[in-house]
């Protein structure tokens, strides 16, 4: 059997699991909008609700493990919550502009032929 302080940092984990996939998706849905009367930003909008109860949740476990609250904080947030998010808008900015420039080549060798 797992002590409690175990169980708690296996939660933690999944719950970071979970805030790193939802970072990646709103990051995803920033660069990549969806069409005009897209459902993309209602279920965004869910996504950004669920993920403040995640993140909260993870706050309580950390403080929980007698992490002081400015330790928790600056972890959650400097260390996990911010990178991960600038991380994935360059990552899928990247991927759009290359996406776009393969596409114009394409287009330049069409046109020549």
């Amino acid at each position: 059997m797992l002590t409690l302080e175990q169980n708690q940092i296996i939660t933690l984990m999944f719950l970071n699991g979970i805030l790193f996939l939802s970072l990646n998706v709103i990051a995803r849905s920033i660069v990549f909008p969806g069409p005009r009367k897209s459902k993309r930003i209602g279920y965004l909008l869910i996504l950004i609700a669920i993920l403040s109860v995640v993140f909260t949740q993870e706050y309580r476990l950390m403080r929980s493990l007698s992490f002081s609250s400015d330790w928790s904080r600056n972890i959650l947030l400097g260390g996990f919550a911010v990178p991960v998010f600038f991380i994935s808008l360059v990552y899928y900015r990247l991927r759009k502009s290359r996406s776009v420039s393969t596409a114009r080549s394409h287009s330049h060798a069409n046109d020549r032929s």
